[in-house]
C-alpha cells in the first residue's frame, strides 16, 4: 500500500535526525538564555516596586525610580514575548524532527514533507524574531545606564548629563534640547 510503512531501519532514522537534533538543543539553550534575562528583569522590577512602596524618597529620586519601574515593566513585557516566541520556535523545531522521522517511515506521503519543511522554516524564523525582541530590550538597558546616574549629581555631571528628575517636563540635555523620559523612548 502506498502510504504504509516502508522498509527502514532505526540507524537511518537516527542518522537523519542527528544533525537536526543538535539544532533543537541549540534552540533550548537559547530559550534558557531568554528565561534567564526575563527572570533577572522580573526580579529587579519587583525589588524596585518594593523600594518605591517602602522607602521615603525625595521627589526627584521618586520620579526617577517611578520612570525606571515603567522601563523595567516594558523590558519584562518584551522578554515575556521573546520567551513565548522562543518556545513556539522550539516546538516547531521539535515538530520538524518528528515529521522528519515520519518522512523516513512514510516517504511517499507529501504532506509530511511539507509540514516538516514548514515547521523548520517558521521555527528558524521565530528564533530570529525572538533575537530581535532581545535586541530591542537591550536598547532599553543601554538607555537605562544614563538614567541610573541622574540621582547622583557628580556622577551625572561627570557623564555630561543634567542631574535631577528624568520625568521633569522642562528637563534639558547639555546641548539644550528637552530630554524625553526613559519610557517614552521605547513605547510602541
Amino acid at each position: 500500500m502506498d502510504g504504509q510503512a516502508m522498509g527502514f531501519d532505526l540507524t537511518s532514522i537516527l542518522k537523519a535526525i542527528g544533525p537536526a537534533a543538535s539544532i533543537v538543543f541549540a534552540a533550548w539553550i537559547f530559550m534558557g538564555f531568554l528565561q534567564q534575562r526575563y527572570d533577572s528583569a522580573i526580579e529587579r522590577y519587583h525589588l524596585m516596586i518594593d523600594r518605591y512602596r517602602r522607602e521615603e524618597l525625595s521627589s526627584e529620586h521618586r520620579g526617577n525610580i517611578r520612570d525606571e519601574i515603567m522601563v523595567y515593566k516594558r523590558r519584562c513585557e518584551l522578554m515575556n514575548w521573546a520567551n513565548i516566541v522562543g518556545i513556539v520556535s522550539a516546538i516547531l523545531l521539535i515538530n520538524t524532527l518528528i515529521t522528519g522521522e515520519l518522512n523516513i517511515i512514510f516517504p511517499k506521503i507529501m504532506v509530511i514533507k511539507l509540514v516538516s519543511a514548514g515547521s523548520a522554516l517558521v521555527g528558524f524564523s521565530l528564533i530570529i524574531v525572538a533575537a530581535l525582541i532581545v535586541m530591542r530590550e537591550s536598547a532599553i538597558i543601554y538607555r537605562q545606564i544614563d538614567g541610573e546616574l541622574l540621582d547622583v549629581d557628580d556622577l551625572a555631571k561627570a557623564t555630561g548629563l543634567e542631574p535631577g528628575d528624568i520625568t521633569a517636563r522642562d528637563r534639558h540635555t547639555p546641548s539644550g534640547g528637552v530630554r524625553r523620559t526613559l519610557g517614552s523612548l521605547f513605547r510602541s
